[in-house]
């Protein structure tokens, strides 16, 4: 007779538990995944997990990028996710522009990815295989072309391997884990500790994939890091974003600013995301240069700044392709010349490598002046607080 209640009383709370979960956002109520012996290796010695937040700490808005992102919420784990993560952004990056992109056709999504400089997918936890398969095939031509896509973390890894983009062998979970970041000087992990301790759920994988580059881990298990493919980046960041985490949200935010290194300088229109802000118009001795396919590239030389954004220092290669009369300055938002980085000068064909200097925090212009004209590319300086 008792071992009859008990077990009704077991099957009555995973009823009730299932009601909770349909209706509500999971937060801290998630059932392990199928690998439930990793996941307790994962969970051994763990501290008490915790529900409380840097509700104090929110980042600063940047009111100079301008961007249009896609959200793909096809496979989200519940409604109240995207909108979560969505908000996160716009907040930050309130004169961009977000689409939602629920469902639809293969033709539909590829129609929607058109003009967009990013896809966010978070957390991508369910969803029919052959359309996330079809999906997938959209978003990597989308990345070939320049674009960048930034998965959320997960414990379904499986829908990851459906959508094609990863390598991946499995997936893990974890609460409350140490990150220990393996490669602290990527734009990505700016103002980020090189270690540090998360409030939250993390999803390491087991990836495979040679092309991964690991940019921070859980016991020797990627928690984040990035694959490019073509011109852009896929990236995944396996961490939890139903609140703002400091550390994790910093990520996601610096990912976005990285997937717009190179793109064109941006003025801002007013506070209306709806009036995006739109491409400085460029004088008529001044070349803005593009990246992405497509667009403009110079014929002159090839420049990158990295990283970037950047906290003490940055380096400025500079590839020229033919002779050419050069000068370089750096320049702040107001256009006040901030260091002189390179006089003018007759140069050869050739590579050329300048160090962006440790100016104060902020938003610069790195110009490089030609006879043919000026190139400009956009740097962050960060603080290290």
């Amino acid at each position: 007779m008792l071992r009859t209640v008990s077990f009704l009383a077991l099957v009555s709370g995973i009823f009730v538990l299932s009601a909770y979960r349909a209706a509500e956002p999971k937060f801290g109520d998630q059932l392990f995944p199928v690998n439930t012996t990793v996941a307790r290796f994962f969970l051994s010695g763990e501290r008490q997990f915790t529900n409380i937040y840097d509700e104090d700490w929110a980042p600063e808005p940047d009111t100079l990028l301008s961007m249009q992102i896609l959200m793909l919420n096809y496979s989200a784990y519940d409604n109240v996710y995207p909108e979560k993560t969505r908000g996160m952004i716009q907040r930050s990056f309130p004169l961009s522009v977000i689409t939602d992109f629920w469902e639809g056709s293969a033709t539909d999504f590829s129609a929607a990815l058109s003009g967009r400089d990013i896809v966010v997918v978070p957390y991508p936890a369910g969803g029919n295989s052959d359309i996330l398969k079809q999906y997938g095939r959209e978003m990597a031509k989308f990345v070939r072309q320049g674009g960048m896509v930034i998965f959320t973390g997960t414990d379904q890894y499986a829908v990851l391997q459906d959508f094609g983009l990863l390598d991946i062998d499995f997936g893990y979970f974890c609460k409350a884990p140490t990150i220990h970041e393996t490669s602290p000087e990527h734009p990505v992990l700016t103002g980020t500790a090189e270690e540090f301790d998360m409030r939250n759920y993390a999803y390491p994988l087991d990836i495979s994939d040679p092309n991964f580059v690991v940019l921070a881990d859980v016991k020797g298990y990627p928690v984040m890091g990035y694959k490019p493919i073509g011109k852009g980046n896929v990236v995944y960041l396996g961490f939890e974003y139903y609140f703002d985490e400091k550390e994790s949200t910093q990520m996601l935010l610096n990912a976005i600013r990285w997937a717009l290194q190179g793109k064109p300088v941006l003025a801002e229109k007013g506070n209306d995301p709806e009036s995006a802000a739109t491409p400085l118009a460029p004088k008529r001795s001044e070349e803005i240069l593009y990246a992405g396919t497509g667009r403009q590239e110079s014929d002159l030389f090839d420049l990158k700044i990295y990283p970037n954004p950047y906290i003490s220092k940055a380096t400025l290669d500079i590839e020229l392709k033919k002779s050419t009369t050069l000068a370089v300055e750096m320049v702040d938002e107001s256009g006040r010349l901030a260091a002189l980085l390179l006089p003018k000068k007759n140069l050869s064909p050739g590579f050329y490598r300048l160090e962006l200097p440790n100016v104060a925090p902020g938003v610069y212009f790195v110009q490089c002046k030609t006879n043919e004209g000026t190139t400009i590319r956009r740097v962050f300086k960060t603080s290290a607080d």
